[in-house]
Order: structure tokens, then C-alpha cells, then sequence
């Protein structure tokens, strides 16, 4: 008895082997057919994505353009193929699977009746299919899924940075401060104020100024010591032309805050660093942006977007103060608007 429940209990290790075969081989037709579909949506959904920021007045990263013709002309050249080939060479095999399947359900049967003899040789049949039919759909999906996997690489790129176009958007959308003339919206990313107060708010950078807004509670009214009626009020705790700013260092910013960006402004601003908790990939994404900005790519891409020429984008051209005449020495930052005359006290304005 032992020996018959010995040799049961093989034939349904081998059994499992055999199931787990073909739930492989199932499994890598669903994945390649899912990965055709998602490539699919996403290509088709990114000009439309595009158009909507660009309508919407995001004018900054410039080779989205580009970049989302190139991937949709190589989609367009390579989804027909793909699709033909998952359809002709791929899905065929799904009927296979399933008859191994009713195979592997009749040699349970067997064992279940302790027909050892019968299901030896049924699960020695059945074990060769099923690795045969594992190794060759898995062989074939990796093929015809080659060309899709060097779309979703490229894609997975691009659509990262439409989210972060339609991130900032949105959160300059609920901005408290106006926008000024000639300034672009390139970057708005949440994050905590790590000063004395700790205040949640948003960083947002344009192409001319950096702009920490602050969310602060105001109690309305009180009974008893309890609040019962307050407000949150946005408060521009930081603003400063964005060439005030001397650099921006991703780091850790507290023992529970964790990763952070230290935003670090010129000596002769007078001001301190500024730390603010974020997200690790936010600190990556906020120096990369900086870089971007501070390096005149990020004019560059806005000027080319709104179609202006390189002599019509803005300028700052400033040699005398037009109220004394007195010739000005000072540095003027990247993004800074007026200048305070040296001599006379005038605010120049910078056109």
C-alpha cells in the first residue's frame, strides 16, 4: 500500500511539473498579447497627450515633438507585422495548450484510480509535450515581442515626461501667484518645507523664477480651545529669479523626511539654503529640470515651440538707468524682471 501511495504521490510532482508547463506557456501568449495591446493604446493616445499640453500652454520640452513623430512613424511601420505575427504564429498555439490541458486532467483521473501503470507512460508522453510546447511559445512570444520591447523602452521615456508636463500644469492651474509676461511653466512638483515650520506646498519653476508656494492653516474660529472653523491659505514663502539660485543638490534631508533637494541661493542674495522634502525620483527630476532651465535649453524649446525666432525671444539688455543715466555694473540673474538702480534707487524695469 505504502509503495502504490509512493508512486502516486511522483505521478502528481510530475503531474504539477507538467501543469506548470503549460501555465508558462499560457501565460507567455497572454503576455505578449498584452504588450501588443498597451504599446498600441499608449502610441495611439501620445500625439493627443501632446496637443492637450502644448494647447494648454506648455511650451517647454521641446523634443517631445519630435521624439513622439519618430516613435509613432516606427510603430506605425512595425504594428502590423507584430500583429500578424502574433495572430498567425503565436495565438494558434492556445488550442494546443488547451488539448495538453485535458491530457494532464485525464492523467489526474488515473492517478485519482490508482492506474499507475497507465498513467506512468500518459505522464511521460505528456511531460515531453508540455516542455516542448513551453520551450517553443516562449521562443516564439520573445520573438515576435522583440520589436515591441524597443518601443516600450523609448515610450516608457516619453511618457514620463507628459506626465510631468500634466502634473505641472495642473498644479500651476491652482497656483496663487500670477504668471508673468514672457514666463513659461516648465516644472511644479509637491514638497515640504523642511524649515522651522515644515510646510507643505508646491515647488514651481519657470523659465524665469523659482517659486515655493506654502499651504498655512488660519484658524477662522475657536470654542473652547477647539477649532471649529479654519482655511488654507496659499502664501508665496520663496520667490526669486532663477538665476538667484547658485544650485540645487539632491539629498537626504532629514532621518524620517528621508531624500530631499537642497535649493541653494547666490552669497549677495542674503538668503539661506532652502530644504525640501520630496520624493527620490522627484529630487532627480528637480536638478534635472534646474539644469535644463539654468543652461538656456529650456528657452531655447520655448521659443522654438511658440514659433518665435531667436531675435524674438525675450532678451535683457541693460546698460544705463533711463531715470539718471547712470551706467549699472550689477550682475543681472537669469529671469530677473527690474533691477534697483545703484545710483539713483529707481527700479529699472529689464525689457
Amino acid at each position: 500500500m505504502d509503495q502504490i501511495q509512493n508512486e502516486k504521490n511522483n505521478l502528481y510532482n510530475r503531474l504539477r511539473s507538467i501543469e506548470n508547463d503549460l501555465s508558462e506557456a499560457s501565460r507567455a501568449i497572454t503576455d505578449a498579447e498584452s504588450k501588443v495591446a498597451s504599446v498600441d493604446a499608449a502610441m495611439g493616445a501620445l500625439p493627443s497627450r501632446l496637443s492637450s499640453i502644448r494647447g494648454r500652454g506648455y511650451a517647454a520640452m521641446g523634443h517631445l515633438d519630435k521624439t513622439i513623430e519618430l516613435l509613432t512613424k516606427k510603430w506605425a511601420d512595425a504594428s502590423p507585422m507584430v500583429k500578424q505575427s502574433l495572430a498567425n504564429s503565436l495565438q494558434p498555439i492556445t488550442p494546443q495548450i488547451n488539448n495538453l490541458r485535458s491530457d494532464a486532467s485525464r492523467l489526474r483521473n488515473e492517478i485519482d484510480m490508482s492506474q499507475i501503470s497507465t498513467a506512468q507512460s500518459h505522464a511521460s508522453r505528456l511531460a515531453i509535450d508540455a516542455s516542448t510546447i513551453k520551450s517553443r511559445t516562449v521562443s516564439e512570444a520573445s520573438r515576435v515581442t522583440a520589436p515591441v520591447a524597443e518601443v516600450m523602452s523609448s515610450l516608457g521615456a516619453v511618457d514620463r515626461d507628459l506626465k510631468i508636463g500634466e502634473t505641472t500644469l495642473g498644479l500651476f492651474s491652482q497656483a496663487g501667484f500670477p504668471m508673468k509676461q514672457e514666463e513659461s511653466p516648465v516644472l511644479a512638483i509637491g514638497g515640504k518645507n523642511m524649515g522651522p515650520e515644515k510646510v507643505e506646498g508646491t515647488l514651481y519653476f519657470t523659465n524665469q523664477r523659482f517659486v515655493f508656494e506654502g499651504k498655512k492653516e488660519v484658524v477662522l474660529e475657536k470654542k473652547l480651545f477647539i477649532v471649529t472653523k479654519k482655511r488654507i491659505d496659499k502664501v508665496v514663502m520663496v520667490e526669486q529669479p532663477i538665476g538667484a539660485l547658485s544650485e540645487i543638490l539632491k539629498g537626504r534631508v532629514g532621518l524620517i523626511a528621508g531624500i530631499g533637494v537642497y535649493v541653494k541661493f547666490r552669497p549677495e542674495t542674503g538668503l539661506p539654503d532652502a530644504v525640501y522634502d520630496v520624493k527620490g525620483w522627484e529630487a532627480d527630476v528637480i536638478t534635472r529640470f534646474y539644469t535644463y532651465i539654468i543652461g538656456g535649453e529650456a528657452d531655447r524649446d520655448i521659443a522654438t515651440t511658440k514659433g518665435l525666432s531667436p531675435s524674438q525671444a525675450p532678451t535683457i539688455k541693460v546698460t544705463r538707468c533711463p531715470y539718471c543715466g547712470a551706467p549699472q555694473s550689477q550682475e543681472i540673474y537669469k529671469g530677473q524682471t527690474t533691477i534697483k538702480c545703484e545710483y539713483c534707487g529707481s527700479q529699472i524695469p529689464l525689457t
